[in-house]
């Protein structure tokens, strides 16, 4: 990386300007109306504050919000358990577990305000067990302070450095929007080898999205048409794969029918085009026209040439229908009249991995109560600081797939954090004397710092220098400070975040190959319960979870990984898409047609299952297409249909099936 890169620029420079600022005027409020942890204050102003203004307001009302609960916690708790400290551990480790837990449950901002109740209850209450009567106390100025810091920080940068999301979230939706039709135009002309990149690149960006949109409906400014975003991610989301389908079958095509492809190329480059242009309705109606025409006449063809055809045209008005309702949504979100909103889809997204979260809320309350274990049988003082830092630790990055790098860095970067503030305390503090003298010696410090903090590729790093590093300093209206305490207190705080990163190892040891056997796991017992109809055949809510999935995946590969794992991923979610409209199709069909479908679908649970041999599947799906093929029929047309499509998601390289006409027109 050159060195430009590494240097902060002016928008980095102003940004730690204001939040320099922020800081300053949280601390002279807490000084002048004698708050007793002005640090509180000021560490909350470098915490709370966000590049954009619904990132900060998000922040700032589950930081306060999470303050609150863990502080109300911390109050019941003490007093009442202080005398049977391992039922107080207990509790504390078993809240810090089970809120860290529910934020990973949550993918919205509000995770944050669950994470921070878990460990706001071990500061204020582990420091509290040697005087319970106080604990109300501190709580109550815990919650002040914090709110001091988030209204300094809120007022400033809404002042001098408004920054909203909502235009930001406008320009990236549009791009991303644009970026998916390109990739579906392409799989339509045959364009596969850039597939897997572009699919990593758009599941990357659309995860950006949805922390954008988010941030933007935090702001003031926040349009109730941006509640339209998720539908129009969950229909463009499923292009790429409409597109993948279309393109496997242009490609038996060209081998079975050559003759009918030529009559359906024309139609085929209409619709690569028309994706991703702005349609008029009546050129849509009218390409929708006549495509449903040629579907017609291929249906009337019969064998597996005029399926391949028939299925060709069907995904390609489905993407057509599929790219005008995303430019309807896209219109809707640019616009101000929103029309009948959408509710924002509840539930858990795909991806949320329920094992991966309660190791994660495991690894917490182990770390929490093997620091306790430590402190209470050394009856080291620093021991509470210990605990505290270690339900910080495993709490800031249970996100992650594999937290231990991030827990290191975050280490090192509080041993910088520790040797500054020494400095700080020891060398440059005690010729300090007044209130400005001591902003100036901290604005020197504190401004390149707080630069460094808003460049992302230094964010991890900086941001335990600048929050602990305040921490630290624990700034008096006198000075006071004892080499002694300060030496343990660093000491017990590197300590408590190496508990944490042991434990991380322990417990969450297994990686990102792991997380993604997991994500390829949970795809196919999603599989087995549709072909065994275990599962209610809500399309949307079950390509939602794969297509989650699906984008999980796609963000952890690299280019290569992508490019093997790519056309697999999108055949597993083609062959639920087709499961889904077998069993759709299955209840209207004539009892010996309804029989042939089911065995093919049971084949099907068994070859995802590993019980049956993919030869004896095949061979039940082809059986079950030979069963359906009735002219006229027009369930088990649809039937036929979705045999097919499903034959081909699961074995692309096996030569076509003999039906009925195949031979003669494949000659």
């Amino acid at each position: 990386m050159a060195l430009e890169q590494w240097l902060p620029g002016r928008r980095e420079w102003l940004y730690s300007l204001v939040t320099s600022a922020a800081a300053a005027l949280a601390l002279f409020i807490a000084f002048g109306t004698g708050l007793e942890r002005p640090y509180w204050a000021a560490t909350t102003v470098y915490v709370t504050a966000q590049p954009s203004a619904g990132a900060l307001r998000a922040k700032g009302i589950w930081r306060l919000g999470g303050t609150f609960a863990g502080a109300a916690f911390a109050v019941l708790t003490v007093p009442n358990l202080v005398n049977a400290p391992p039922l107080l551990v207990l509790a504390m480790a078993l809240w810090v577990g089970a809120c860290l837990a529910a934020a990973l449950l949550d993918a919205t901002p509000r995770s944050y305000g669950f994470m921070l109740a878990g460990y706001t209850a071990a500061i204020i209450g582990f420091p509290a067990v040697d005087a319970p009567d106080a604990i109300f106390t501190t709580a109550l100025l815990r919650v002040e302070e914090i709110g001091l810091g988030i209204a300094c920080a809120w007022a400033l940068h809404a002042l001098l450095l408004p920054s909203p999301a909502t235009p930001r979230l406008l320009r990236q939706l549009e791009a991303w929007t644009a970026a998916v039709a390109r990739l579906a135009a392409d799989a339509l002309r045959g364009e596969l080898p850039s597939l897997a990149e572009d699919r990593r690149r758009l599941a990357i960006d659309g995860t950006a999205l949805d922390v954008l949109f988010q941030q933007a409906r935090y702001e003031d400014g926040g349009r109730a048409a941006l509640r339209w975003l998720p539908v129009l991610r969950g229909e463009a989301r499923r292009m790429p794969v409409l597109a993948s389908s279309a393109a496997d079958r242009v490609a038996g095509l060209r081998a079975a029918d050559p003759a009918g492809l030529a009559r359906a190329e024309p139609l085929l480059r209409e619709v690569a085009a028309a994706i991703g242009a702005r349609i008029a309705e009546a050129e849509r109606r009218s390409l929708d026209e006549r495509l449903a025409a040629a579907e017609r006449e291929a249906a009337a063809q019969g064998g597996w040439p005029g399926l391949l055809r028939e299925g060709l045209l069907a995904r390609l008005r489905e993407l057509l229908a599929t790219w005008v309702a995303c430019q309807a949504h896209a219109a809707r979100i640019a616009s101000r009249h929103a029309g009948r909103v959408p509710a924002v889809p509840a539930g858990l997204p795909g991806h949320a991995d329920p094992l991966l979260i309660g190791l994660s809320g495991l690894a917490a309350a182990l770390a929490v109560i093997l620091c306790c274990a430590f402190w209470i049988f050394a009856g080291w003082p620093g021991g509470a600081t210990a605990a505290m830092m270690a339900a910080v630790g495993t709490s800031l990055f249970a996100q992650l797939d594999d937290p231990a790098p991030a827990i290191l860095r975050f280490m090192e970067g509080t041993l910088v954090a520790v040797a500054m503030a020494g400095f700080m305390l020891f060398a440059v503090l005690p010729m300090v004397d007044g209130f400005v003298p001591l902003l100036l010696v901290l604005g020197a410090l504190y401004l390149p710092v707080g630069a460094l903090l808003a460049m992302p590729a230094l964010q991890l790093r900086m941001a335990p220098v600048a929050i602990n590093g305040f921490a630290l300093l624990a700034l008096q209206s006198t000075y006071g400070a004892e080499f002694d305490s300060f030496l343990e207190g660093g000491i017990a705080m590197m300590l408590g975040f190496g508990v944490a990163l042991t434990v991380t190892r322990l417990v969450r040891g297994a990686g990102v190959a792991w997380r993604v056997e997991r994500l390829v796991e949970a795809d196919r017992r999603d599989l087995v319960r549709l072909a065994e109809g275990r599962q209610p055949a809500d399309l949307r809510r079950i390509a939602a979870a794969m297509l989650d999935r699906f984008e999980a995946l796609s963000a952890r590969f690299g280019a290569a990984d992508a490019a093997a794992m790519g056309r697999r991923e999108l055949a597993e979610l083609r062959a639920a898409f087709n499961l889904l409209r077998l069993r759709a199709a299955e209840p209207v069909l004539e009892a010996a047609d309804q029989g042939a479908v089911k065995a093919a679908i049971a084949a099907t649970a068994g070859l995802i299952r590993g019980s049956v041999p993919p030869e004896a599947a095949l061979a039940r799906i082809d059986a079950a297409l030979l069963a359906t093929l009735h002219p006229g029929n027009a369930p088990a047309r649809a039937a036929a249909l979705a045999l097919s499509g499903l034959r081909m998601a699961l074995f692309p390289e096996a030569p076509p099936p003999v039906l009925p006409g195949s031979v003669a027109l494949a000659a």
